[in-house]
């Protein structure tokens, strides 16, 4: 009987049989997928780990040998990679750059020529009754540190100079407040657009009437002005009709519509008005130490190389951006040929010591000291939002849309700074600027 303990090869082999698989369904278990790996994203599994491993290795090692590699082989794949680089950088990021600001110089450099009769701004510019085109800020009232040619003494120790309120008097009330305003030491000046949009534009005006505030006409007073003079002027024809007639319907109904404007023009007492009404457009601020120059303000912008009193009050407004070729400004934030007017401007302020020192001595014969730089201050554009280039601040930073309300304080020691404080959404913030 044979033994269980020592069982016979031939039970051994079949009991061996019956329990491995046979060759064919071993091998063929290996392709069929498995459970578990079919639910495996593909960079999970790890025979693509293996290969990508595999290929990390094969880059080291190539990497590897180029740095052991001879000199001239290391210098060219390092101008290879270099190159490559480049020209990423140059396609991607120079290449526009570089044609407009070569644009930028050539619109300048025929501003330099004797020739200008087709760059806008050289004839004289229409009369605008009713309007201030330019005023000079009383010397007394600039910081201690700042040029006096007249001889006077300052009355002041900062200027502060704020972007558009258009109504938010709470938030210049804490503006002030920021920047520890002190109307005894301190002369506050409104960059245009103190009015419309925002909740509170009769308590900004008497605001800043209370602490005599220097302003400029933005396109909000210039609009709000026309308006007031227009119901003033309809009313005193249809409170005078002629004898026989009745008054005229239709104009009466032409200034009753219910517009903010027309709303806002009823609501301001003459007073106010008056204030609005005495703002200039160009605020010739004068030498100062904190810009390196002279100072003015605008609520739009200004024309290179066209004089203060000849530039087009509407364009000082108004303006956002410059035609290259013609110089003609425009409203649109983006115009095809066309680039921002303060670009154009800090390019020209470049240009001034070489043109003033041209200029004297194509004159006398002699290298005249350059002229000093103007630096403009302006609001107006709120898409750009706060932006401090070296010769243009542009301060409006979207008060009444939810943004901040902004000061560039200038003080008697020479410096600048800005200070800003967050402002609530008014429900008018969305309309058109």
């Amino acid at each position: 009987m044979p033994d269980p303990n020592h069982p016979s090869p031939d039970s051994t082999l079949f009991t061996d049989h019956r329990l491995r698989k046979s060759s064919i369904d071993h091998h063929a278990d290996q392709w069929r997928p498995h459970p578990s790996r079919r639910s495996l994203p593909s960079f999970l599994r790890p025979s693509y780990q293996s290969r990508l491993l595999h290929k990390l290795d094969a880059f080291t090692d190539r990497l590897v040998a180029i740095l052991k590699a001879p000199r001239p082989r290391r210098y060219l794949a390092t101008f290879l990679v270099a190159g490559v680089f480049l020209l990423l950088l140059w396609t991607q990021f120079l290449s526009n750059f570089v044609q407009e600001e070569r644009a930028v110089w050539e619109a300048l450099k025929g501003d330099m020529k004797p020739s200008t009769a087709d760059h806008f701004g050289i004839n004289i510019r229409p009369h605008f009754p009713n309007m201030i085109h330019m005023q000079d800020l009383d010397p007394r009232l600039l910081p201690d540190s700042s040029k006096h040619k007249s001889g006077t003494t300052s009355e002041k120790k900062r200027l502060i100079f704020v972007g558009d309120i258009h109504g938010c008097k709470a938030e210049l009330e804490q503006l002030l407040a920021k920047v520890n305003f002190d109307p005894k030491t301190d002369h506050l000046i409104a960059a245009g657009d103190m009015v419309a949009k925002g909740p509170d534009t009769a308590g900004v005006v008497d605001l800043l009437r209370a602490y005599k505030a220097s302003c400029v006409r933005g396109n909000h007073e210039d609009r709000l002005l026309l308006v007031a003079d227009q119901v003033k002027s309809a009313s005193l024809r249809t409170n005078k009709p002629k004898s026989g007639k009745s008054p005229d319907k239709s104009l009466q109904d032409s200034f009753t519509a219910d517009t903010p404007e027309m709303q806002l023009a009823k609501a301001l007492n003459a007073e106010q008005l008056d204030y609005l009404r005495r703002c200039p457009v160009i605020l010739r601020v004068g030498e100062m130490k904190a810009f390196g120059g002279q100072v003015v303000v605008v609520h739009g912008g200004l024309v290179p190389g066209v004089g203060l009193m000849d530039q087009d009050p509407a364009s000082v407004m108004n303006m956002r951006v410059i035609d290259l070729k013609t110089h003609v400004p425009s409203k649109n934030h983006e115009r095809a040929g066309s680039v921002p007017w303060y670009h154009l401007w800090n390019k020209y302020q470049q240009l001034v010591p070489a043109k003033q020192r041209l200029a004297g001595y194509r004159d006398s014969g002699r290298w005249s000291s350059p002229t000093s730089h103007t630096t403009v201050v302006y609001g107006h554009d709120s898409k750009k939002g706060l932006l401090l280039k070296t010769y243009t601040k542009g301060l409006d930073s979207g008060c009444v849309r939810g943004g901040k309300l902004t000061a560039l304080v200038a003080g008697d020691n020479g410096k600048q700074h800005i200070v800003q404080v967050k402002c609530k959404k008014s429900a008018t913030g969305a309309l058109a600027d």
